[in-house]
């Protein structure tokens, strides 16, 4: 940290690809869906006067660096040497991970909401903070809400699915790897108290991946179905012989170079999966497809039409199979497809869309922070 500030915030994260200050850089982060908002936040901070640095930075420092609160990404190695060694104030704890990923982080709230000012979570979140801190709803921060032109609807294919081949609760591949067996031993221990968790916790049952699998199961095997995304080439834990083989047929590799909306541009539909169904728990996929004037086709968050109109999606919750999905689709008019189309932009760009942007998280995390440094003045002072 070459530019000391009299304020600091210390932005708690672990994942290595943002730490020595690497989330500070708008340009890099900007494959990281989401990971952009930071980098904002640092420079609309860095307009008041306040700095931010990773923990990892932070903790490496030994010299006096003002008065500095804690920005914490769920809780991290770096947390407790923050907060407790540390001594700093937990301003603000956010998290923009689905529940069944962050199952530990969630299952211990009420704790962890007792160290910080505020939380910033999926709305579903409310019910299980304990009442301690100040909550706000988290909404997915995407960077441009400006839809794309894509080819005539007559022109584009029919139905694509975008999703890496990851799954929440799988057991490890292989299960025990006798060159390392600490690794297997602690991988399937995470697995078995992941699967434990699962059983008590009501909100960690829906793992939608397998929603994915018998989606890519019945459209593999028709006409016009295309998957992209990592990781298919590898094992896929809970697949058949069928959708193997549905699989192997439909696969396109991983997205080509210019990018998951582009991509989306060329067809008229797309599967639109959340990981988990969970209150206001609405991700970039159902933007992305907006934005590329893709019809979605959604499941995921229960309440969804408390946020985007029905109009602008088919929800995947109106049909009883996927071959009742599938008559639907086939035969939808182009007439009623551009109609759901013009109601996705027309949403993207009304007042209520605007929750979901950067700007919009920037604004509330600033606020949330700078009013830490205010409540925290007397202490400071005295």
């Amino acid at each position: 940290m070459s530019t000391r500030y009299s304020n600091l915030v210390v932005y708690d994260i672990d994942f290595p690809q943002f730490l020595d200050n690497r989330i500070l850089n708008y340009e890099s982060m900007k494959q990281y869906p989401g990971a952009g908002a930071i980098s904002l936040l640092a420079k609309r901070l860095k307009e008041a006067d306040v700095g931010m640095v990773t923990a990892d930075r932070y903790l490496q420092e030994t010299a006096s660096q003002g008065r500095s609160i804690v920005l914490s990404n769920e809780q991290t190695k770096f947390t407790s040497a923050l907060l407790d060694d540390r001594g700093l104030r937990g301003s603000v704890c956010l998290s923009g991970e689905s529940p069944v990923v962050a199952w530990k982080f969630y299952s211990n709230l009420p704790q962890i909401a007792k160290r910080y000012d505020n939380l910033v979570l999926f709305p579903g979140a409310r019910s299980m903070t304990g009442g301690a801190s100040s909550f706000h709803d988290f909404f997915w921060p995407c960077p441009d809400l400006r839809p794309l032109d894509g080819p005539p609807w007559q022109e584009r294919g029919f139905l694509t699915l975008v999703s890496s081949n990851k799954r929440a609760f799988s057991w490890p591949q292989p299960l025990f790897e006798p060159m390392h067996p600490k690794v297997s031993l602690g991988r399937l221990y995470r697995t078995l108290e992941a699967r434990s968790a699962r059983r008590r916790h009501r909100w960690m049952e829906h793992d939608l991946y397998v929603e994915r699998l018998a989606a890519i199961r019945h459209f593999g095997a028709t006409d016009g179905f295309d998957l992209f995304g990592r990781g298919w080439h590898e094992p896929v834990s809970g697949a058949d012989a069928l959708t193997k083989h549905s699989i192997a047929g439909s696969y396109r590799g991983p997205l080509p170079s210019d990018g998951k909306i582009t991509t989306l541009t060329g067809y008229r539909f797309t599967l639109c999966f959340e990981n988990t169904i969970f209150p206001g728990y609405i991700t970039e996929k159902i933007f992305d497809c907006l934005l590329a004037g893709t019809i979605p086709i959604y499941l995921g968050a229960p309440d969804i039409t408390d946020y985007l109109p029905p109009e602008a999606f088919v929800d995947f919750r109106d049909f009883s199979d996927m071959a009742s999905l599938e008559d639907y689709l086939r035969v939808m008019p182009a007439e009623d497809a551009h109609a759901r189309i013009e109601a996705g932009r027309s949403f993207l760009h009304s007042r209520p869309a605007t929750r979901f942007t950067e700007s919009a998280q920037v604004e509330l995390l600033s606020g949330l922070l700078l009013d830490s440094f205010a409540k925290a003045d007397s202490r400071w002072n005295a």
